[in-house]
């Protein structure tokens, strides 16, 4: 899997307020030092363009933060199958990546020896 695989570009909705500290430009500069969030851009004044890596961070992770923060999502059935269907497939994706863990294990040159019993000590231990 390409490093550009683990990317994700997703729209968040939230709820129409007159308030201007709980539309998307405010959500934006919450996100914006978010690590994982490579961009958090408003689409329009309730509506979020996000672009996210799933090696640090989830959709779902993303909307708790919002909703956190005091950001009402929009509920709506739509908006919400979306974003289900969007938590799904970074699910999924998250559990299938392929992680090497050689590259966190240490090098070394010598293999550990596995200690050996002969079996007449074992049999001198038995009775």
């Amino acid at each position: 899997m390409d490093d550009t695989d683990h990317y994700r570009c997703r729209l968040i909705s939230l709820r129409p307020s007159a308030d201007k500290s709980k539309q998307a430009e405010a959500a934006c500069v919450a996100l914006a030092e978010v690590e994982g969030i490579l961009l958090a851009a408003p689409f329009d004044p309730c509506s979020i363009h996000l672009m996210y890596s799933l090696d640090q961070i989830s959709l779902g992770l993303v909307t708790d933060l919002l909703d956190e923060l005091g950001f009402e999502l929009d509920k709506s059935i739509l908006v919400t199958v979306r974003k289900t269907i969007y938590q799904f497939l970074d699910a999924n994706a998250r559990d299938n990546m392929h992680i090497d863990v050689t590259s966190f294990q240490e090098e070394t040159d010598e293999t550990p020896e596995i200690p050996r019993r002969s079996s007449e000590k074992y049999w001198d231990d038995y009775h």
